[in-house]
């Protein structure tokens, strides 16, 4: 594990963006590769979807890591409360869920739709019928994370802690996001 961290830690100052943009990649396609196999779509017949991957990949790689990293070099440089570690990380965490959350999801599902060829329409149905129930979720986990990842992780390792916590959310985002708009996820 050592030489792994080693080897990364050597991309991320050769390579900042690209490291990050890579793993995110790579990390956002683990989780689909996670929904597929633990909850298959019934209309591919058992068939591995290696399309639903890749947009996966090109998601995490192309549009959500450049955010990130760009969002937390933002609030990190904007909210500073010194001597004050917890009123800092609480204030980050707080700015993060009211501002980055609802954007960051809202832009997942125009991504995929975008990447699926859907219209205009279609994008919007999916997000007025997924967005508030995948909202609700992500306040059930990020918060507590967010904390951690502001409070104890320096800058240039918090995309990479939101990547793994987010292999399994990404998972649920992929299942999410290919479940039919029919099903009644955005209501409760």
């Amino acid at each position: 594990m050592s030489a792994l961290f080693k080897w990364y830690n050597g991309r991320l100052a050769a390579r900042p963006v690209l490291t990050q943009c890579l793993t995110t990649a790579f990390l956002f396609g683990t989780g689909d590769i996670i929904a597929q196999t633990f909850s298959p779509d019934a209309t591919l017949g058992g068939k591995y979807d290696y399309i639903r991957t890749g947009r996966m990949c090109v998601y995490g790689g192309v549009v959500f890591a450049p955010l990130a990293i760009q969002w937390y070099r933002m609030i990190s440089a904007r909210i500073v409360i010194p001597g004050r570690w917890a009123a800092e990380a609480l204030a980050r965490m707080a700015v993060d869920q009211m501002v980055w959350a609802p954007v960051g999801i809202t832009s997942f599902y125009v991504s995929m739709g975008v990447l699926q060829l859907h219209s205009l329409e279609k994008i919007r149905q999916e997000i007025q019928t997924k967005w508030r129930q995948t909202m609700i979720r992500n306040y059930i986990v990020w918060p507590a994370v967010q904390f951690v990842n502001f409070a104890m992780v320096p800058l240039e390792y918090r995309l990479m802690v939101v990547n793994i916590v987010s292999i399994f959310w990404n998972a649920y985002l992929s299942w999410i996001s290919a479940a039919s708009s029919e099903q009644n996820y955005g209501r409760s």
